[in-house]
């Protein structure tokens, strides 16, 4: 959620962090990656949600901090460590979660501003979550048209958009037009039960119920991230694997997030998961596997 910078601007700092992370851990995918930048695509969505764009001013120093320093200093771990070990905040999430009527009572205005928003695509309000999936399914049925292998990452609230607009492409009229050979979400809300209950197919069963076009599915959750309240997907969509829809759903949780904004720490941020070892490590492997 929240607004993002101009489309080829956020693209273009993402695309910065991501090939500084490869060349750390899979310097030959990092160089090929960085000559054929053309291969990274952004789906913007935020603009047709907010109306605005975020000043990229504001997340500049961060990012140069990022690329300066890509391992958490001990600082960093520390706040990190504290912020995982709340145990009575994440508690009061998780209550939340499972009793919807306290949530009013118990969230602070900043999440209850978010879950707001949420609700504003999980209920289609004025057609907004038609519309960005469209998005989204349009840049994928692009890139299967032209025989394209596709890894999909997804953010927070973008792994949401895209489950269910993989669901959509599964089980519309047309049936599937193409595969996502990797569906990788990082810091992902999907196993929260305000989530699962709205998703795309929830209330069908078996096949029905899911996306039958991903192939292997690879959540990355970071230390302190209460977004990804529940950081392992895997017992939440397990029947996935048990049906045969994908090959493999791995969990890899406890990250380490140590991305600095205008706010301080933000474990949450799309900067610090996508320049994140572990996560360019997943992508270096897919890289190298698919040239």
């Amino acid at each position: 959620m929240k607004p993002k910078p101009p489309p080829d601007v956020y693209r273009r700092e993402l695309l910065r962090l991501l090939v500084a992370a490869l060349r750390r851990v899979r310097p030959d995918t990092g160089e090929w990656l960085e000559e054929r930048s053309g291969c990274f695509s952004l789906v913007a969505w935020t603009y047709l949600f907010y109306g605005v764009h975020r000043d990229i001013v504001l997340d500049r120093e961060g990012i140069e901090r990022l690329l300066q320093q890509p391992v958490p200093s001990a600082a960093d771990l520390a706040e990190i460590s504290s912020l995982a070990s709340r145990r009575f905040h994440h508690a009061s999430h998780r209550l939340g979660d499972a009793l919807p009527f306290l949530r009013r009572f118990i969230a602070q205005p900043a999440m209850r501003l978010t879950m707001h928003e949420a609700d504003r695509y999980l209920t289609n309000r004025d057609g907004i979550a038609v519309a960005i999936r469209a998005l989204l399914a349009a840049a994928l049925e692009r890139a299967w048209h032209e025989d394209e292998k596709v890894l999909l990452i997804a953010h927070s609230m973008g792994s949401v958009i895209a489950y269910d607009t993989l669901w959509e492409l599964s089980h519309g009229a047309r049936g599937p037009s193409g595969e996502v050979d990797l569906f990788m979400t990082l810091g992902s809300p999907l196993a929260t039960r305000f989530m699962r209950g709205a998703l795309r197919g929830a209330a069908a069963r078996g096949r029905d119920r899911y996306p039958t076009n991903i192939r292997r599915w690879a959540n990355f959750s970071a230390k302190g991230d209460v977004t990804a309240l529940y950081p392992r997907l895997a017992p939440y969509f397990r029947e996935m694997l048990e049906l045969g829809l994908v090959d493999a759903l791995d969990d890899y949780v406890d990250l380490e997030n140590h991305f600095r904004g205008a706010i301080g720490l933000n474990v949450h941020d799309s900067y610090g998961y996508l320049s994140n070892p572990s996560v360019a490590r997943a992508i270096g492997d897919w890289l190298a596997a698919s040239q």
